[in-house]
């Protein structure tokens, strides 16, 4: 059974990452952000590449993004990206959507 990997609170952000094949547990604040972006990316498979979406968590204190796929968690996807613009404009955050075409900032 599929599981969500964020979880949102009014200020904080519960974020479940990935590391080899463990998960580790991640409490951000709103104040850890630099940026959220929606964006295009591809699903590479055997033969062929499908389009799909990513999320991506830029981080003060990070060198590498936090990233989430579409095809990874399609089951909660789209309340990911409702949940993180919300979150975004609470907390003054930077969102770009590179989807539609579109760029919050505060």
């Amino acid at each position: 059974m599929a599981k969500e990997h964020l979880l949102f609170d009014k200020t904080e952000l519960m974020a479940v990452v990935k590391m080899g094949k463990n998960f580790a547990m991640r409490n951000l604040k709103y104040s850890d952000f630099i940026s959220i972006t929606f964006k295009p990316c591809e699903k590479k498979g055997l033969f062929k590449s499908t389009p799909s979406e990513c999320i991506e968590l830029k981080l003060k204190n990070s060198n590498m993004p936090l990233v989430y796929y579409q095809y990874e968690e399609e089951k909660f996807w789209d309340g990911y990206k409702a949940g993180l613009t919300k979150f975004a404009k609470e907390n003054r955050i930077t969102l770009n959507d590179e989807i539609n075409g579109e760029t919050i900032t505060h």
